[in-house]
């Protein structure tokens, strides 16, 4: 205890001096670094030292290299959401000269890293704490974890908990009670401006001036939103049922979320990047600078240390190129000398691709995808479906290669991922995605690879309908013949060769027991598709389950239950003609693709009859973009009538259950059902389709 309160002393005291005036160069950025004096000697020892290890002067910018270690508590800031236990070998890049954004990037001020904002003075980063953790996995609202860590001894939103006891102490807990002058930086953002502590002096004058009076602690501008339920962000985007958030109550108190919090000007000394322009000891000219939010009492206050955007000027390459783990890391550049644009409905959004001017088959291309909204700015959070943001499917023009790969959220709010082409020629790409606010969209671009092209492969209907792969045989069957406009349930026997019982070790692949992707020849139709998991009998109700209702429609790997016996999917084909069908499954953490090849005939006779619409009910479609409308509003202590229409064309919504009811009723293709519902007490009302795929509320009141 003793070496740890000397060290906090000597870390708060080297601090501290930054405040003489003088001590600094012009660049503060190249000389407030904690540097590990000790680092002669065994360089393998060396590249374990405490602090920072190195800090080098670039053109443009300042290299800061660390093992992140450091003998000083700088807070919860500094810890990863998912700590590595590894040695890491960190590299910071941070620009000299700092200059505000003003609008020379196409989509204004960008969005900080999702992994790291920034690095502190001691070589640590400053992780993102805000994008770690969603409600449900849904990556549309996250959790405070700095609040959800804290007892409230340390931060406004926090409360007592009994398994909670606040952050240990440590040299914030220094900066924040020390009102003796201006804070010291204790790091730096990556657009270059500088984080200091909590206390400056809010009329701007220069910290070195005798004006003690205007010293104070800075406080943010943002502020609680007075809501009740979480179904708007702070932006105005209206969500779905699906991905509305949980009532605020006791459990979900106001705070519990980043997206419970609104920017409100002049309520603060801090604006919507939590900064400010201010004359401090190591800018006696002044410069614009972020802080350590507070409150009067001393507690840290949301944002804490950046908000959502950095202020100043950065490229979406620096931002890229400013932080890495590992040895002789280097920047991916990406060239935008070809760019691919694929347009939704005007009201919706953009997605663009950029990618190498020519990519080239055996060599690793990286994709990069934005989604814009109608206004051109960029989208950052998209849904998590089966726990991605995106499902990205690439097949050749034969179909005869196929992967599904996953995207992620970088720097400049890219979902990016790198693919190596195995072959020159055609390709097609079927980017799956869920915007908020908006149904699940499939839009496609066709890329082409240079290089030599792959002998073209005629498909050809497979006759035998069981597959061996490894130590796996696979079989599939159909319950009917395979027709085009009708439902049809497959069924896929997972076995082991050698002994035909049911393979062991099979897991559950991306929150579901398999995953299959439905291409037709010509490439006009693409179905992606899940198994059925609510096992619902005829009559609307299950057994054995909690309210008589199996949740696993749900999809989370929780909730599934032992491997089945037997994988089901519902699907439906639009058209008659070949089709390639790719079956996915997990089994001791390697993933298994068997594709099988079906033809489908032409479809029969439509013989549906007509169903009287009472007046009083409430119409609903479901199609591909789900339950139109997803929101339903009903009275209160009367019976529901629902005239649920299906679309004809190929969709997941051939059953609507109603959970908390135990209820489920089929809905054929093209088809109107007319559901009846016992009168309900005043509430919400939520109800999936058979997959869990396309959701819907009814409010009553």
């Amino acid at each position: 205890m003793i070496n740890t309160l000397v060290r906090q002393c000597a870390l708060s005291a080297l601090l501290l001096c930054l405040l003489v005036p003088g001590l600094c160069a012009q660049e503060p950025v190249s000389k407030a670094w904690i540097v590990n004096a000790q680092m002669q000697g065994n360089e393998r020892l060396a590249r374990v030292r405490p602090e920072v290890h190195s800090v080098t002067l670039l053109d443009r910018s300042v290299e800061v290299r660390s093992a992140g270690i450091s003998l000083y508590y700088l807070g919860p800031f500094q810890t990863s959401a998912n700590p590595a236990e590894r040695l890491h070998q960190f590299r910071f890049r941070v620009p000299r000269l700092p200059a505000p954004e003003t609008g020379i990037n196409p989509s204004g001020h960008l969005s900080v890293r999702p992994d790291v904002l920034g690095v502190f003075v001691n070589g640590m980063p400053i992780y993102n704490q805000f994008e770690s953790a969603s409600y449900e996995g849904r990556n549309l609202w996250h959790f405070d974890t700095i609040a959800g860590s804290d007892d409230g001894t340390w931060t406004v939103a926090g409360r007592p908990r009994p398994e909670l006891h606040g952050f240990a102490p440590g040299l914030l807990e220094k900066l924040i009670a020390d009102s003796s002058g201006h804070s010291p930086i204790i790091g730096f953002a990556f657009d270059g401006y500088p984080i200091y502590g909590p206390w400056a002096y809010a009329n701007g004058v220069n910290a070195n001036a005798t004006a003690k009076g205007s010293l104070r602690r800075m406080r943010s501008g943002y502020r609680l939103r007075q809501i009740k339920q979480r179904n708007v962000w702070p932006d105005g985007t209206a969500l779905t049922p699906g991905q509305q958030g949980p009532a605020v109550n006791e459990q979900f108190p106001l705070g519990t979320f980043v997206e419970d919090y609104e920017y409100a000007a002049g309520t603060g000394d801090l604006d919507e990047f939590n900064g400010r322009f201010v004359k401090t000891p190591e800018y006696p000219n002044g410069t614009y600078a972020y802080f350590l939010a507070t409150e009067a009492g001393g507690r840290l206050a949301f944002p804490y240390l950046l908000a959502r955007q950095y202020y100043g000027r950065v490229s979406e390459e620096a931002l890229k190129n400013a932080f890495h783990d590992g040895e002789n890391a280097q920047a991916a550049e990406i060239e935008t000398a070809q760019k691919i644009a694929v347009t939704f409905p005007p009201s919706q959004a953009r997605l663009t691709l950029k990618m190498e001017a020519r990519p080239t088959a055996e060599r690793p291309a990286r994709l990069s995808f934005q989604v814009t909204d109608a206004c051109g700015a960029p989208i950052r959070h998209l849904e998590y479906v089966h726990e991605r943001p995106m499902h990205l499917i690439v097949v050749s023009e034969d179909l005869a290669e196929f992967d599904h790969i996953h995207p992620e959220l970088v720097a400049g709010d890219r979902y990016e991922v790198t693919h190596t082409f195995r072959h020159g020629g055609r390709y097609r790409l079927y980017a799956d995605f869920t915007p908020p606010g908006a149904a699940q969209h499939i839009e496609t671009v066709e890329l082409i690879i240079g290089g030599t092209p792959r002998p073209a492969a005629k498909l050809v209907a497979d006759v035998v309908w069981t597959k061996q792969t490894d130590d796996l045989r696979i079989t599939l069957a159909s319950k009917q013949p395979l027709r085009a406009g009708e439902d049809i349930e497959l069924t896929f026997a997972v076995r082991d060769a050698l002994t035909g019982k049911t393979a062991a070790g099979l897991e559950p692949y991306l929150g579901a027991w398999a995953h299959f992707v439905i291409i037709d020849e010509r490439q006009q139709n693409f179905i992606h598709a899940h198994p059925l998991e609510a096992a619902v009998a005829n009559n609307g109700t299950a057994s054995g389950t909690a309210n008589g209702f199996a949740q696993s429609h749900t999809h989370d790997a929780q909730s599934l239950g032992p491997p089945p016996d037997e994988v089901r999917v519902l699907t439906s084909f639009p058209q008659p003609g070949t089709y390639k069908l790719w079956a996915q499954f997990q089994r001791d953490g390697r993933v298994i693709i068997q594709p099988f090849v079906v033809q489908v005939g032409a479809p029969q006779p439509a013989r549906r009859a007509d169903v009287a619409i009472p007046p009083d009910a409430i119409k609903v479609s479901i199609g591909s973009n789900g339950f139109q409308p997803a929101q339903l509003m009903a009275s209160a202590a009367k019976p529901i009538k629902l005239a649920i229409t299906r679309d004809a064309q190929p969709n997941c919504g051939n059953r609507i259950v109603f959970p908390s009811l135990g209820i489920a009723r089929d809905l054929p293709l093209g088809e109107t059902v007319i559901i009846e519902l016992p009168a309900l007490d005043a509430g919400e009302l939520r109800f999936t389709c058979g997959m869990g795929m396309y959701r819907g509320m009814i409010v009553v009141q």
